[in-house]
């Protein structure tokens, strides 16, 4: 593997792609195939946290089997003259978990609106808790990889 490359497993280099990265692709079991999706996310300590409906293909997928992948990048850009692509990016694998405690959900919800700087009351009304799914990503395994110019 080229240097410039190298696979890197510094937690400093994760706390700055998972603060830069706008968005983050999971990548769920779906019987055959897996069904991938981008999605907003907050990372609170070893955990990522998203937001979604209450019922849908997602959660289906994470009840049948709550086993995930993750990947995010940062800071891309296509240099055509050479070919090539600089990046920064994250691969991780965990295990999704539904949140039902409101007062965790309630967290994450607040920790997501702050990320986004979404126009949306903090801390969450009860009533926003009641019509909102939210998805705990325990983090198993995580590796990060860029490729910078030289």
């Amino acid at each position: 593997m080229r240097k410039q490359n190298r696979e890197c497993l510094d937690p400093a280099f994760f706390d700055e792609v998972f603060s830069t990265a706008e968005d983050l692709c999971l990548a769920m079991h779906d019987g055959e195939f897996p069904y991938v999706i981008p999605l907003n996310f907050v990372r609170q300590g070893n955990c990522i946290y998203i937001h979604c409906a209450l019922e849908g293909h997602k959660l289906d997928c994470i009840r049948r089997n709550p086993n995930v992948a993750f990947t995010l990048c940062a800071d891309v850009t296509i240099h055509r003259e050479k070919s090539t692509t600089y990046y920064k990016s994250l691969c991780g694998t965990g295990r999704a978990v539904i949140v039902d405690d409101p007062a965790e959900k309630g967290l994450a919800l607040d920790a997501l609106a702050g990320r986004y700087a979404a126009l949306c009351p903090t801390p969450t009304p009860d009533a926003a808790l009641a019509r909102t799914g939210v998805v705990r990503i325990d983090i198993v395994d995580l590796v990060g990889k860029r490729k910078l110019p030289k």
